[in-house]
């Protein structure tokens, strides 16, 4: 009977057992999104097991509650737990945490053995900020890296790799697929495989003379062996400027500003008294300014025919800006090839791009967009019958030189619509390279690129006065203007190229020459009515050459060392100095590979060291050492007063130009813990850059009529510490998240101009002088503002005069800085701040729970002074122009220590003083804290996706520039700057713009 029930029972749980077993089915990606066709799926503790097929989708039959494991070949085993709906797997390569292969210039080698600097980035991570440029996405994204951006469409980021080492371009070198080149917003980066930025001599220096700015490689994406693949992405969004100044409205500014010309005793204007018309209150930021859009679509093919794999693509993004009439699109279309036949293989790469951009107007005529639209008083209509004239026939709201009001802020919304301009611009650029493998591990490549441009631009001026005193141009008739420009730059490249294991020994080697040529035309014609004039036309021709090699050597994976070598000839040097000789060195040391390291807690230690030399000729012009002379002066001379032909010296000759050359000692570690989990790096560094270039000042007297020639004599050194660490949480079968911050503190100072008598160099308010940063704030140091006459009274200086006489209660008090009893507007000016930032840090979080995932992406600047040149405009108060809401002035019944004594027009001395641009009134602190990215997406299930034949999909919400945390007044505190000398300038700059989107990524 026992037995009988046993057998019973034993039936019964197989039964239930049988019953439990249902088909899972799931997708198994690359973390990049990549399917992993042929990954293995087992159950676990059984030996039932499946295969997915191409598209990594699978099927097996599993119980609810039990664990699948999947593996794939080069990547992380992964534990995923059945819970009855369908799954989405993400498997980290291994390569990711030792043996990534990362592009360093000619090779490729292991992240581990790398013995120089270099950044890799995500493009995954990078391509969630909707970007005109790649330079744009990868703010905050790698220590060491400063980019600075505009919200213009079209418009381009700056970007300092290790601080500004010369006086000029501090732009780094591009290098796409191979081909020297750059990233400007023609280029697609949704089409990028790799990013890695090369920030030492060691890592850069197989560039030699073009790399002293630092090198950014970028690889796109090629075709795969295996079925046809299709991947796309659409995107839509709405973009704005995130800040608008808070300005008076009509009657805010008819109060204020009647009593400020009572107080300097002018006639009050009849368009805020006699005439008032509350009718008229022109927002003149919402008149030029809209709510922008944006649209990006990206669609891509890649797979294999037998042995020809295969990638193409094809995008258009659309941008249409918050400024009216200002726009930017691109359409791309690129393919890429390879087949490899025997000891051959042979690949193309080649893009097309076309571009239109209708940027913002300025007409030459001195007008300031973003400062113009706050400060024309909101009592001047857009347009009306009272402004018309003859050269205003529309009758566009300007200042009037009579009683209604005089003020020379000009109508930007009129100039807009008056100045039409259209650039175009279509580029072609591609490489073919045959590769050929002498035997194992030894292969010869020919690599040839070529990159051509055509630029077209076409503008017309329509008859119109924008601004008071400035009367319409081109005689009152619609000019038009031409411009054609294009550019070719065409590359040869041998190579050779050895990467052998023997044994503990591990020996990669390139060796090879590099030539370029450059051809830029330009045609520029300008025509009034009917009378075409030719403006400008000339051609520039240059050529480089180089000759490379580099040794990589590791022996046990514990002892490697680098040697890399250039010599560079550029045509735009004269013999003397055509060529120039670039060396680097670096060595590391794997303490975590020898035998006496025992601390289980660290799993990988190495530090690195380094000492290299970097070119740089970006500042050159062809033939810039050559004399120019001018044949067409006519002088009028003789006892006939006869013309006479004459000719005059344009350029000085200066035949000694050679390169700028730095320096560069780097001292690095890095490490992880915690199985690999744990991840730190860190990196010192002293950059010095000598012979950059400077005008030399050569008196008028000497016969000099050419301007100072640039000579190479200035020195500037940086050196500044890296952090970066990233963590990255054990996955389970629901969630997983990682974390990755960085840190960057850079300081520079110039040692050296290379004239004795020359120890500063001063633009407008920032000077830069010897030992000190370039550009640091030199103005005029206030106390606070008198509220009393025995303030003023009190404040003498040694001699005991008084240091402002002509003060009154109510003005600002200024320092005797050099403490000499008198203040002096030049004397008494000091260093009020950098606009460098003390430190910059970014933080990248992720995190995914089931089939939604998270990101986010935060940005700091800490530290800089900006001087807010908008706010210096509208806060004077002696002018004709509009008022922040809140500004008032000091009286002896409304006292304050923020707004001094003012009045418009009163030829008083202490408000002319408390108006001046060189005083620190209009410094203000820079720092702030960005959220750059925010995304929140959804996975749709597998099995939803089967339906209707796709492999992945993915929903997603993104926010970009959401929040900004500052104390900054201006539209921005993400400054691009005027000049390296001015980098801290506000000008009025096309600010960072806020953008809410939402989007679909999909595989099929």
């Amino acid at each position: 009977m026992l037995v009988k029930a046993s057998g019973t029972l034993l039936a019964l749980l197989i039964c239930v057992g049988l019953y439990a077993q249902q088909a899972v089915t799931g997708t198994i990606r690359s973390v990049n999104g990549e399917p992993l066709g042929g990954a293995t799926v087992k159950v676990k503790g059984t030996q039932k097991t499946v295969i997915a097929d191409a598209s990594g989708a699978f099927s097996i039959e599993a119980g609810i509650g039990s664990f699948l494991v999947i593996s794939y070949v080069g990547y992380q085993d992964q534990e995923v737990k059945v819970t009855g709906e369908s799954l989405t797997i993400s498997l980290t390569s291994t390569a990711s945490l030792a043996d990534e292969v990362v592009v360093i210039g000619y090779q490729s080698v292991r992240k581990k053995d790398l013995t120089g600097a270099v950044g890799v980035i995500d493009p995954g991570t990078a391509n969630k900020n909707t970007s005109n440029s790649v330079a744009e996405s990868i703010q905050g994204l790698t220590p060491g890296v400063t980019v600075r951006n505009t919200g213009q469409p079209g418009g381009g980021a700056k970007i300092d790799i290790r601080g500004a080492g010369t006086f000029a371009n501090n732009n780094p070198l591009y290098i796409i697929d191979g081909m020297y080149s750059d990233a400007t917003p023609d280029f697609n980066p949704a089409d990028i495989e790799t990013i890695q930025i090369l920030k030492d001599a060691s890592a850069a220096a197989i560039y030699g003379s073009r790399a002293a700015n630092g090198v950014i490689i970028i690889t796109t994406k090629k075709g795969k062996k295996g079925p046809p693949s299709f991947s796309g992405s659409i995107k839509a969004g709405i973009q704005g400027v995130h800040n608008r100044y808070d300005m008076m409205n009509a009657q805010e500014y008819r109060t204020l500003a009647t009593q400020l010309h009572e107080a300097g005793g002018l006639p009050v204007p009849t368009s805020i008294s006699t005439e008032f018309d509350p009718s008229i209150n022109t927002d003149w930021q919402k008149e030029f300014l809209r709510t922008g859009a944006i649209g990006d679509y990206n669609l891509s093919a890649s797979g294999s025919l037998k042995k020809l794999n295969y990638f193409i693509s094809a995008n258009h993004f659309n941008n249409k800006g918050p400024v009216i009439d200002n726009s930017f699109s691109r359409t791309g279309f690129r393919i890429n090839t390879n087949i490899r036949h025997g000891r051959f293989n042979i690949g193309e790469n080649v893009l097309f791009s076309w571009t239109k951009e209708d940027p913002i107007a300025s007409s030459g005529v001195g007008v300031n967009p973003f400062v113009d639209m706050i400060s024309m008083p909101p009592v001047v209509a857009l347009r009306g019958s009272r402004y018309e004239s003859a050269e205003n026939p529309e009758g566009w709201g300007i200042g009037l030189n009579n009683a209604y009001l005089n003020t020379l802020t000009a109508n930007v919304p009129a100039l807009q619509r008056l100045d039409q301009f259209e650039q175009r611009n279509f580029k072609i650029r591609g490489n073919a390279f045959v590769e050929f493998t002498i035997a194992d591990g030894f292969f010869y490549k020919f690599n040839f690129g070529i990159e051509k441009t055509m630029d077209r631009g076409d503008g017309i001026r329509m008859p119109g006065t924008v601004r008071q005193g400035t009367p319409s141009p081109n005689n009152n008739e619609i000019g038009r203007f031409r411009s054609r420009g294009e550019f070719q730059s065409t590359l040869l490249e041998h190579t050779l190229n050895y990467d052998k294991v023997i044994g503990d020994h591990r020996i990669g080697a390139v060796a090879g020459v590099s030539m370029q040529r450059f051809d830029h035309p330009v045609d520029r014609i300008n025509q009034i009515g009917s009378n075409p004039e030719v403006l400008d036309r000339y051609k520039e021709i240059s050529n480089f050459i180089g000759y490379l090699g580099r040794v990589n050597y590791s022996y046990q994976d514990k002892y490697l060392t680098s040697l890399t070598f250039r010599r560079d000839g550029s045509s735009k040097f004269s013999n003397n100095n055509r060529w120039g000789n670039f060396p680097s060195a670096s060595v590391a040391w794997r303490i975590s590979k020898e035998k006496f390291w025992n601390v289980d807690a660290v799993n990988d230690l190495k530090i690195r060291a380094s000492y290299g030399s970097l070119g740089n000729a970006e500042f050159l012009n062809a033939w810039m050492y050559y004399a120019v002379i001018n044949p067409f002066p006519r002088a009028v001379f003789g006892p006939n007063s006869t013309e006479q032909v004459g000719a005059i010296v344009t350029q000085l000759a200066n035949t000694d130009l050679r390169w700028e050359r730095k320096n560069t000692t780097n001292l690095g570690i890095e490490a992880s813990f915690l199985n690999n989990a744990l991840s730190f790096s860190a990196d010192y560094f002293i950059a010095k850059t000598k012979d950059v270039l400077v005008d030399l000042p050569i008196s008028l007297t000497t016969g000099n009529a050419g301007g100072n020639p640039a000579v190479n004599a200035a020195s500037i050194q940086n050196k500044g510490i890296e952090l970066a660490l990233t963590y990255r949480s054990k996955r389970t079968a629901n969630f997983k998240w990682d974390a990755t911050v960085n840190f960057t503190r850079i300081r520079n100072k110039v040692l050296a101009f290379g004239n004795e008598s020359t120890k500063y160099t001063q633009i407008g308010d920032a000077r830069t002088e010897l030992g000190r940063s370039i550009g640091e704030w030199y103005v005029l140091k206030t106390d606070g503002i008198f509220q009393s006459q025995a303030e003023v009274d009190a404040h003498r200086g040694k001699t005991g005069e008084l240091l402002q006489p002509w003060a009154r209660p109510g003005d600002i008090r200024y320092v005797d800085v050099d403490d000499d009893g008198t203040l002096d507007l030049d004397k008494d000016r000091h260093y009020a701040g950098s606009p460098w930032a003390d430190w910059e840090s970014g933080l990248i979080l992720n995190m995914q729970y089931k089939q939604f995932s998270f990101s986010m992406q935060w940005y700091a600047v800490v530290g800089n002074q900006l001087y807010n040149r908008p706010r210096y405009t509208v806060d004077r108060m002696d002018l004709n122009t509009n008022f922040r809401k809140g500004a008032n002035f000091w009286t002896p019944e409304n006292q304050s220590n923020e707004w001094p004594r003012a009045a418009i027009g009163a030829p008083d001395q202490g408000i002319q003083y408390n108006v001046l641009p060189q005083s620190d009134r209009w410094l203000e602190n820079g720092s702030y804290l960005r959220l750059r990215n925010i995304e929140v997406a959804y996975n749709i299930p597998q099995t939803s996706l089967q339906r209707i034949g796709f492999k992945s999909a993915s929903v997603y919400l993104s926010g970009q520039n959401l929040l900004t945390l500052t104390n900054y007044t201006g539209l921005d505190p993400d400054i691009v700057g005027v000049n390296i000398f001015e980098r801290g300038l506000d000008n009025g700059q096309y600010p960072a713009l806020r953008m809410v989107s939402a989007g679909l990524r999909f595989t099929y």
